[in-house]
């Protein structure tokens, strides 16, 4: 073969040798067109030393080497802080229209930090993890449709104080409901979707009091067909979190019927709608979601021992287990000394006795 020809390749499961077939030993050029074949000596130009014989491939047969998968240099991180600080700047003069538009407070959307970018006209909603961090940005465009910036990780709305420090909370679907129970003075935690941020909810609700009902709240969105996922949503997260915080967590659907709690509170809000806090708190009628049982093996807490003390109750044991049927288990662990005692053991039965070490 000419020197300058590029190296030989193994052949393998995907790219096996075009002349016997088999995906090992045989060599294959990266072009496909030669191949060297330990196994088939017909048909060779030469024999090609202790590889084996030397093949121009047919043209039919030729298997050419990939080219390997592109993959994307740029690895910039967006800073979703940074980015979701910027947009509020810019927010301002919008929020009044958004929520005018959406039917819930400003101060609502100022504390759940919204944000507006004037390139394409879109509300910018941050996302956060259990411990604060904002970990993607959903998009609200004027027309209605939503989508996350690229590189987002779907996470949970809530304000920095979203616990005033008495009743409930209330997980709900998005921000916009979110911003609706804020608005009436409800404690609030939009879910990304009616399922999903199981574990972002357990983090934060780590702390939440015992004696304070964590309330996942589903949008009432029956289909003709009977499929209900706003319903079946809640009750999964409900499940999911009871098990995660080991607690009960209740479920319910908005009351008198309504969708979702935006839809309660554009309807039965009012000029105060903090004042119409308690009759929506009346209104649902909360099922219960006990988390299952949680087997825990203890093992007893015993003072550490030297290993001559080890040495010498293990000795003891085993004299006291003579002439006495039964099993006998010893589990100490390697390097304990149990050769060591059953020498001594038979030492002892012929009336000699030596110092446990």
């Amino acid at each position: 073969m000419d020197g300058s020809q590029p190296p030989m390749l193994p052949v393998n499961a995907q790219r096996r040798c075009p002349i016997c077939g088999k995906p090992n030993w045989c060599l294959l050029a990266p072009d496909g067109k030669t191949a060297i074949c330990p196994r088939t000596a017909e048909g060779a130009i030469k024999r090609a030393g202790d590889a084996g014989w030397f093949h121009i491939v047919d043209p039919d047969r030729v298997i050419p080497l990939l080219a390997p998968a592109f993959k994307p240099q740029n690895t910039v991180k967006v800073d979703f802080q940074r980015l979701s600080d910027i947009r509020r700047e810019r927010a301002e003069p919008r929020l009044h229209d958004l929520a005018r538009n959406l039917g819930v407070s400003v101060d609502a959307l100022r504390r759940l930090k919204v944000g507006y970018n004037d390139f394409d006209k879109t509300y910018t909603f941050p996302e956060r993890d259990g411990q604060g961090k904002i970990i993607g940005i959903l998009l609200r465009y004027r027309s209605g449709p939503k989508k996350r910036i690229r590189g987002s990780k779907s996470g949970l709305s809530y304000a920095d104080a979203w616990d005033n420090g008495s009743g409930p909370v209330l997980l709900v679907e998005g921000p916009s409901d979110t911003a609706a129970l804020m608005t009436l003075g409800c404690n609030a935690i939009g879910r990304p979707s009616n399922r999903g941020g199981y574990a972002h909810l357990a983090d934060l609700l780590s702390g939440f009091p015992n004696d304070r009902n964590i309330i996942v709240l589903g949008d009432s969105d029956c289909k003709l067909d009977g499929f209900w996922p706003g319903k079946e949503g809640a009750i999964q997260t409900a499940s999911e979190v009871s098990k995660r915080l080991e607690r009960t967590v209740y479920w319910a659907l908005p009351p008198d019927g309504v969708k979702d709690a935006r839809a309660w509170l554009n309807e039965h809000g009012g000029d105060n709608p903090t004042s119409m806090r308690d009759c929506f708190m009346e209104g649902l009628r909360l099922q219960e979601i006990t988390p299952p049982p949680v087997i825990r093996s203890f093992v007893p807490f015993q003072e550490p021992i030297s290993l001559g003390t080890y040495r010498q109750e293990m000795l003891k044991r085993r004299l006291l287990s003579l002439d006495r049927p039964g099993i006998y288990l010893d589990r100490s662990m390697t390097g304990s000394g149990k050769s060591a005692i059953d020498y001594r053991v038979v030492l002892n039965l012929f009336g000699r006795t030596e110092e446990v070490a």
